[in-house]
């Protein structure tokens, strides 16, 4: 007799649901995220027993049962079908990951088209009750929900080299997934800094090589954590030990523990995609086991870490092992390879290099990249699985097998040409979905109206594309409330993109009462979320008579305090109830506490008074768009651009990056603004990476520094007429460049284009 069948026979003998008058929260149903294809709501309302019974079709749904156990504050069981509260069956007519949700009077049935789908149903289950649940408040609304996703792969990434989060944290990571119907995790295990999984083949991997001194990263966050009063940035103490007088910090998997949240992960219908990363970013391998390096040449060269060399069979087979140890963990199909940011200069020395190359029949020894991708796709498909990589692998020949990740904004055209090639990608683009970037206002309306699919694409392209992803580096995040932080609310929006239909029209104002829905959730869930940007200001604002400071937060229940002594606000610092009147200069730094009192980040706001900055006069010919000098730049900061080799002159027709210009880039546009009428003036410059803007040669918004795409503002008090303006802009392969001017309801507007002049030459 199977499992099945024995279970089968714990037959619950009385139904525990009974129809009742009680009205559910109406608001959960208008509030689901993802929408739903389709909602039709019915009065009356269902209430669950504190004892519920499950049928189910085929023992594959066991762990749906499980899951539904873990998800609801009652005894679930395995169940008759005539006298269950909950029955799933699957339906081969529905989409793939697609459901069928019928809540009646009498039971809740399910209908879905794969596992996958069932677990999205039961997600759809839980949002439909309040966050904190009570066995006395299983309440559902009568309703139907037809319900199926864009793209099949919807993914997270995150990685476990840099900051190490144990099983538990991770744990904690695939729940929320789960409720936001995500479905595929993909694990960054092994880096520079830090190898996270045991491999009992090579002990040293994780006996040394998961644990480290504290490295300057570590201690930015340390410095951060003291300067912001944010334990947020702390290190750990559990992920901390002292060896021989060393503080070392770190952690890693037992086999054991991959095991478990492998298991953890199937439950809710989420794979489990790891990432060893070679033949670069190997280094905490190459520290413990150099042999694999090109004659035990390791460290960092001018960017990037030594690789393996490919000229060694040893450390061929180094590799191989350790990939063979990971099948036997990981049952998807899929593990990534990395293979981005390979530093070859070793290899041109190295002698094992050159003959392996000649012995290839390669024309040098930088083809030895591709050379061993290759190889391990083979490799891969012997041993029955599939490779992925991020783009830079789209050059290395591999075979249509082999699924892309592209992540390389810079790179638009590479979805096409892999898509050409008959080759899958995933799409996670850092222009949108690097969760290490600091959110700003705007960020989860980027990220929920931004479209995926490339333009251009013919149907079979289109077809290729698996999905979207996430993707969450942690060199600034060393916990797992910090990463939380970084995460929430924004993967909401991602959510939207990765399940809702490309037809069906997007409502963003809608969507972000929505969020605010969600946070409350969040509240009671212990999450620790992002508080909604505070708005109101502006970073540098400027009167000419006098002004106030009027602050506005989209959640009702936080509190704002602030100083203007320079101090981190507190709890105990002065609170913010109403406006305040600014007569004279003066420096605010503010500061939202959630309802459990812990604070989110701090803004600094400046009030300067000053007379209108009177316009300028040329005799000089002017025509439309500004002048740019083009700078062959790789440094970090916008006030060294002008020191570095001249590239050449571009021409721009506003403040933008000028057609053909790329690479490293450091960008000086210079000419005038033209102001239709005198006024306060406030504008945002969005960049990736810094830039800084500069009118009459004082500076209005510093955006500076390496970031990912941000915004800040910044105001002046400027008369009618022409003004000098100046934009000083860089980026490392790649980035984005706009100004725009901000109403006083803080809509945005692009600067027009004919407002800016420079002179004719």
């Amino acid at each position: 007799m199977s499992v099945f069948e024995k279970l089968l026979g714990v037959v619950v003998m009385a139904s525990a649901i009974v129809a009742c008058a009680e009205k559910p929260d109406s608001a959960n149903v208008k509030n689901l995220i993802p929408d739903p294809v389709g909602v039709q709501i019915e009065k009356g309302s269902l209430r669950l027993g504190s004892t519920v019974g499950v049928s189910i079709v085929d023992s594959t749904l066991l762990p749906a049962i499980h899951y539904l156990d873990e998800t609801l504050p009652v005894d679930v069981r395995l169940s008759a079908w005539e006298v269950a509260d909950i029955i799933i069956v699957f339906d081969d007519d529905l989409q793939v990951g697609g459901y069928h949700l019928d809540i009646d009077s009498d039971r809740i049935n399910i209908s879905a088209a794969d596992y996958n789908g069932v677990t999205s149903a039961i997600a759809t289950l839980r949002q439909l009750l309040p966050a904190t649940l009570r066995k006395d408040q299983l309440v559902f609304p009568l309703v139907q929900i037809e319900d199926a996703p864009r793209f099949g792969w919807r993914g997270v990434h995150l990685d476990v080299s840099r900051h190490f989060y144990d099983k538990e944290e991770v744990k904690s990571l695939l729940d929320k997934m789960a409720l936001y119907k995500f479905n595929k995790f993909h694990w960054h295990l092994t880096d520079d800094q830090g190898w996270r999984i045991e491999i009992k083949q090579y002990p040293y991997l994780t006996e040394k090589g998961a644990w480290r001194e504290f490295n300057w990263q570590d201690k930015e966050c340390l410095r951060r954590e003291k300067e912001e009063h944010n334990v947020d940035y702390g290190l750990p103490a559990a992920k901390l030990k002292t060896i021989d007088g060393k503080s070392l910090y770190g952690g890693y998997y037992t086999q054991d523990d991959i095991r478990e949240v492998v298991a953890y992960a199937a439950e809710r219908g989420i794979d489990i995609i790891p990432e060893i990363d070679m033949p670069g970013h190997f280094l905490a391998a190459i520290e413990e086991y150099p042999f694999v390096t090109c004659k035990n040449q390791k460290g960092w060269g001018t960017v990037f870490s030594s690789p393996v060399c490919p000229g060694n069979d040893d450390a061929l087979e180094f590799c191989k092992n350790i990939w063979r140890e990971v099948f036997q963990l990981f049952p998807y199909e899929y593990v990534h390879v990395g293979g981005d940011e390979v530093d070859k200069a070793n290899w041109k020395r190295c002698q094992d290099c050159r003959t392996r190359a000649r012995k290839e029949g390669l024309a040098s020894t930088d083809e030895l990249q591709a050379w061993f991708l290759r190889d391990m796709e083979v490799f891969f498909k012997e041993n029955g699985r599939k490779m992925m990589g991020w783009d830079e692998v789209l050059e290395d020949g591999l075979s249509q097998n082999t699924v892309i990740s592209w992540w390389r904004s810079w790179v638009p055209d590479a979805v096409q040409r892999a898509t050409a090639q008959g080759m899958q990608v995933v799409v996670c683009p850092n222009s949108y979905l690097y969760f290490d970037v600091q959110q700003d206002q705007d960020y989860i309306s980027r990220i929920y109206e931004w479209e995926p699919m490339p333009e251009k694409m013919t149907s079979r392209q289109e077809q290729l594309v698996r999905g979207i992803q996430c993707n969450i580096w942690t060199e600034w995040i060393p916990t797992a409330e910090r990463m939380e932080y970084m995460v929430f609310p924004r993967l909401l929006a991602a959510s939207e993109v990765a399940w809702r239909n490309a037809n069906r029209q997007k409502d963003y104002p809608a969507f972000e009462k929505k969020v605010i829905h969600h946070i409350a959730r969040m509240d009671d869930m212990g999450v620790n979320y992002r508080i909604p940007e505070l708005t109101g200001f502006c970073e540098k604002s400027v009167f000419v008579d006098k002004d106030e400071l009027e602050i506005h937060c989209a959640l009702e229940d936080v509190e704002i305090h602030y100083t203007t002594d320079g101090a981190v606000p507190t709890l105990e610092s002065p609170r913010y109830v109403r406006p305040i009147e600014i007569e004279d200069d003066v420096q605010f730094a503010l500061r939202a506490f959630r309802p459990d009192g812990s604070g989110d980040q701090i803004f600094k706001v400046s009030f300067s008074k000053e007379e209108y900055l009177p316009a300028v006069s040329t005799n000089e010919m002017l025509i439309s768009g500004l002048e740019g000098k083009w700078y062959d730049y790789q440094g970090c900061s916008c006030s060294e651009i002008e020191q570095a080799t001249f590239n050449k002159t571009v021409q721009a027709r506003k403040v933008e990056i000028p057609e053909g210009v790329g690479g490293n880039v450091g960008l000086v546009l210079e000419g005038y603004i033209d102001i239709p009428e005198t006024g306060i003036y406030t504008f945002s410059l969005l960049s990736d990476d810094g830039s800084v803007l500069c009118i009459d040669g004082q500076e209005v918004v510093g955006n500076d520094g390496l970031h990912g795409p941000k915004a800040r503002l910044g105001q002046k008090a400027l008369q009618v007429g022409l003004h000098r303006i100046k934009i000083l802009y860089f980026d490392c392969n790649g980035g984005v460049l706009r100004l725009n001017l901000v109403d006083e309801e803080g809509h945005q507007r692009e600067c027009p284009e004919k407002w800016f002049k420079h002179l004719a030459k």
